[in-house]
């Protein structure tokens, strides 16, 4: 299988973390340490892979050097023009030459985007890549698609927004239909803006299993397993429900503890809660349409979270997840030509 590429140096608690993280990937059986490479500052990166027990070398991972370190105030232009031996860069060119099959990073999600986009090819029939995160719903995970790569799409960048949800839902969950819904403000036939009216009518002559119109309060309860909307509306959806977990959690263990719930009940109760919460169960979203398995992890991203971004990177990469896609975009443009336009 092809090897992923894991940026050593990015996020908030890089490098430690992150090889935390490859070191958690391996004892899980996620992968070996040879299925990975790492990109960062060779000595950096070398000594915290030999503090955290990793092979290095032949049979070992693969360390490739990146001696620009971005910082929060270089842009993704900054990053490409002024310093582009940076870890983003150097692992995002390891994948456009074929020597890896994937990339992890939690560093700059505006950097991640712009070099994907500009340094690998869209995939037959994709004229834009959007990013999918994968939510955890009372029945099932859903797959928000796009939540940031692109704040003013199309109708027809929605439309292939749902084939590649849909391909990456199947290889990723096993599902052979999933349900797709796009997101608006009513289930009525004539609710929504232009673009969500437009797309709709794209959706429904397309060969997918389309539900119709979802309602924001139907996503955690209903049916959906790939959501539709664009990447304005799916990046405040995501950090909205990110931060109504949390305060929901912190005020239930407050509660908990006033009314005098023992400890290790309370544990139990975050043990059975967190993993339905935590985004660090997926590691992070995938920005699909471009050539390899991109994943964008979040900044403060810990161990946990970049153990599990190996695990998905690698689950996409056996199911074959960009193959499908082409193969739905051109089933799409069969039965739709009119969207190609």
């Amino acid at each position: 299988m092809a090897k992923v590429v894991l940026d050593a140096v990015g996020g908030d608690h890089a490098p430690v973390e992150v090889l935390k993280g490859v070191a958690m990937a391996i004892k899980k059986g996620h992968c070996e340490a040879a299925h990975l490479i790492l990109t960062g500052p060779r000595e950096l990166v070398h000594q915290q892979a030999i503090a955290h027990g990793i092979p290095v070398g032949p049979g070992g991972i693969e360390i490739v050097d990146a001696p620009d370190i971005l910082t929060c105030d270089d842009s993704p232009t900054d990053a490409m023009r002024r310093k582009p031996n940076n870890s983003i860069m150097v692992g995002m060119q390891l994948v456009k030459n074929g020597l890896a099959g994937g990339f992890i990073s939690a560093g700059s999600t505006g950097t991640v985007v712009a070099s994907a986009t500009l340094g690998l090819r869209c995939l037959e029939g994709i004229r834009r890549p959007a990013i999918g995160a994968i939510i955890q719903g009372e029945k099932h995970p859903f797959l928000v698609i796009d939540v940031g790569a692109n704040p003013q799409p199309k109708p027809h960048h929605l439309a292939q927004y749902a084939i590649m949800g849909g391909a990456y839902y199947s290889g990723t969950f096993g599902v052979s239909e999933p349900r797709i819904g796009i997101l608006n403000i009513g289930s009525e036939e004539l609710k929504g803006n232009a673009l969500v009216k437009e797309a709709r009518a794209l959706l429904k002559q397309m060969p997918i299993n389309f539900l119709g119109n979802v309602e924001g309060g139907e996503l955690f309860s209903g049916e959906c397993h790939v959501v539709v909307c664009d990447g304005f509306t799916g990046n405040v959806l995501l950090k909205v429900s990110e931060g109504c977990a949390e305060y929901v959690l912190r005020t239930m263990v407050s509660m908990m503890q006033q009314v005098g719930v023992e400890p290790a009940k309370i544990k139990a109760v975050l043990a059975g809660v967190m993993p339905r919460m935590d985004y660090a169960e997926y590691g992070g979203a995938l920005l699909l349409g471009v050539e390899g398995i991109v994943t964008i992890c979040h900044g403060r991203s810990q161990a946990n979270a970049f153990s599990n971004a190996i695990r998905f990177a690698r689950k996409a990469l056996t199911a074959e997840v960009n193959h499908h896609i082409e193969q739905a975009a051109r089933a799409m443009a069969k039965a739709t030509p009119e969207s190609a336009s």
